[in-house]
Order: structure tokens, then sequence, then C-alpha cells
């Protein structure tokens, strides 16, 4: 079982400034790498009524390229209506360079009315957009030179440069946060991502997605899809699981009590079930929450990832800043699920590569940062 982070950029300028998350993301993921996860994947949003900070995922991950080795590096989702493909696909392809061959393409539609509007795509488009962005990110990796026409998009004899370290291209999965969604990726031949708390919320329901993605896969003429099948999780683990829980519960009261203000309202053609989504969140308990995401202490975290693990999942995108939980909770978080929850899914010797003391990293970095600020302050 692989275990990756995803940060989607949760962020509240009362709490901390934007340049000051920023780098605590960049800390984040080169610690990520120290305790062994497997990725780092960063989301898309656009403009201030979302409250997340990242509206290019592919500059954040640049940088992170430059302070991390191994890390597999992914977007969480580009949200492909709002971009410019061939431009994306540019992006993509010069990180892809900058990293060594570690890029992992995740891709989405969007969600929130905002951001189209802001861009000024029709909702009730976006579904065709994207296919067409999807189709033309893929050609542009894949051909020596190519042309489109499409509804949208037309492209006359691009040639791509430089392309993708990866061959043929690097891995695309597709976002899956509705119910039938991963069929649909299925027929197109797309491996996909998935939010089980949008659709397919409990261990059984996750099981019964997989079987269905892989008979349509197979059916579709695509041989045996790839068991790599990312499932996103809000996690939070402390050392009790009462604190654990009463920090969540801050978190997710701060979270989405401004993001499902934004998110897509009832009557949108194609978007039913997310506006089902949103105004179920707006108003769900803790206990509601807990039982869609990874909340509690180690070993509470643990049998969780276990129910998931035998429903047929392989790559786990655990969440840890969201909400706006400071620094020093995120790192002991990250801590203690990657000290008692990974190594019991990894092969032997993996989680044996580096010792983790538990609480002395995460304060050492706070510490190191804190000197760092001093420094900057008494040179400004």
């Amino acid at each position: 079982m692989r275990f990756s982070i995803l940060t989607l950029g949760d962020n509240y300028e009362h709490l901390r400034p934007h340049e000051q998350f920023y780098h605590e993301v960049l800390e984040e993921a080169q610690y990520a790498e120290e305790l062994g996860y497997d990725g780092f994947w960063v989301g898309e949003h656009h403009f201030q009524a979302s409250q997340r900070a990242f509206p290019s995922p592919q500059m954040i991950l640049a940088a992170i390229s430059q302070r991390t080795k191994t890390l597999r590096l992914g977007t969480g989702v580009s949200v492909l209506p709002v971009n410019d493909p061939i431009r994306l696909a540019e992006d993509m392809a010069a990180l892809d360079l900058l990293s060594h061959g570690r890029v992992c393409f995740g891709a989405g539609r969007g969600y929130q009315p905002h951001e189209f509007a802001g861009f000024n795509i029709a909702m009730e488009s976006t579904k065709e957009r994207f296919w067409e962005c999807l189709d033309i990110i893929r050609l542009a990796w894949t051909q020596e030179q190519f042309s489109y026409a499409g509804k949208f998009y037309h492209y006359e004899d691009i040639a791509l440069l430089p392309r993708p370290v990866q061959k043929p291209a690097p891995p695309i999965w597709v976002a899956a946060a509705s119910p039938g969604s991963a069929e649909d990726i299925a027929k197109r031949g797309y491996a996909f991502c998935a939010a089980p708390f949008a659709s397919s919320p409990s261990p059984e329901e996750v099981a019964a997605q997989l079987v269905r993605y892989q008979q349509t896969f197979t059916a579709a003429g695509y041989g045996q899809p790839t068991t790599d099948l990312p499932h996103v999780f809000w996690t939070h683990v402390a050392d009790t699981t009462g604190q654990a829980l009463k920090e969540a519960e801050a978190g997710m009261k701060r979270k989405l009590g401004s993001s499902t203000k934004v998110w897509v309202k009832p009557g949108v053609s194609g978007y039913e079930a997310f506006a089902k989504l949103g105004q179920f969140l707006a108003t769900a308990t803790i206990d509601q929450l807990d039982a869609l995401a990874i909340f509690g202490d180690p070993q509470r975290c643990l049998e969780k990832v276990k129910k998931y693990h035998a429903a047929g999942v392989t790559h786990l995108l655990v969440m840890f800043d969201w909400g706006g939980m400071p620094r020093q909770t995120i790192f002991h978080s990250m801590e203690l699920f990657a000290k008692y929850v990974m190594p019991h899914f990894q092969e032997t010797g993996r989680e044996e590569s580096a010792a983790i003391q538990v609480g002395e990293r995460a304060e050492a970095r706070v510490l190191a940062q804190k000197n760092r600020d001093a420094v900057l302050d008494v040179s400004a």
C-alpha cells in the first residue's frame, strides 16, 4: 500500500500570511519524504472566495522538486476547463524534467461556480471541455506532432518542446467525485482518483466501486487496469482520539464553514451529486465527518486504514494541512501516521530506513524556522 500527502492550500490570512504558508508547505513536502511518504500532491483553486491559496500547483511542485529526491509529485487535481491545455502540457513536461521523471498528473473538471465565472467558462460546458483538454494534453505528450479540432479547442501542427521524461507520458488519474464517474473514466481508458466522502463513503461501497471500474475498463477493451488508484481522505492523528476529534472538529468548522458557501448549488446540470454533497457538508457534525475520514489516535487510524485496504485500496492520499491546522500539529500528525500506521502496509525494511522520533523532528523544524524568521526580521 502506498501513502501520499495531498494539500489543497487551505489557508486563512488572519492565522498566517500566505507567504508563510507557502514555505511551510515546502517544508511539509521535505518532511514527507524524510518520513517515507511516497508522494506529495497539490490541488488547484482560484480566487479569494475559495480560501485556498494554490492557483498553480505546478509552481508549488516545481519548488518542491528542487528540495526532494524521490517524492512523486502530483497535481490533485489540475482543473482543466480553466486552463489552456497546451500551456498546461508544457508546464507539466517542464516539471517532469526538473524532477527527473517524478510527475503524477491528476485532472478534474472543478465544481466551484466562482472559479468558472472568473474565467468566463459556462459550468454546463465543463464536462465536454474537460475531456477535450485531457485528450489534447495526452496527444501533446505522446505525439511528435498533432492537430486537433474539437468543439472548444482547435490546434494545428503542435509539436511540444520539451517532452516529458516519462514515456510514453506521465501517469494520468482522473478525479471520480460522484457516483458513476469511475465507470465513465474506465470507458475512456483512464485510471481514477477517488474522493470516497463524495462518491463511495463506506469501505463496502469503495470495494463495489473498484469492482465496477475494473469490469468496465476490461469490457471497454483496455485490458487490466492499474491497481494504483489513489483514494483521498481527510486525516488527523493525535496522541489520543479525544484530542484528534476536538482538533478535527475545530478545523472542519473553519474549513467547511467557508468552502461550502462557494460550492455549486442545486440546479446546475451535471453537478447534482456535488450540490447534494455540499449541502450535507455545510451542516455535518463531527460524528458524521469522522465516519468519512481518518481521525483518531494511531491505533484507531490503523484500524480504519485496514478496512479500506481490505476493500482493495492500494494508495491513500491523506490530507493533513486543512482547516488552519498549526504547522507543529500537522507535522506531529504526519509523524504518528508514518510511525504507527504506514509500516503495517509496507514491505519489510522500508519503514526502518529512517528512525522516527515522534515529536522531536517537528519541534526541531519549528525551532529552525523560528530562528530563520528572527534573522529575517533583524535583516529587515
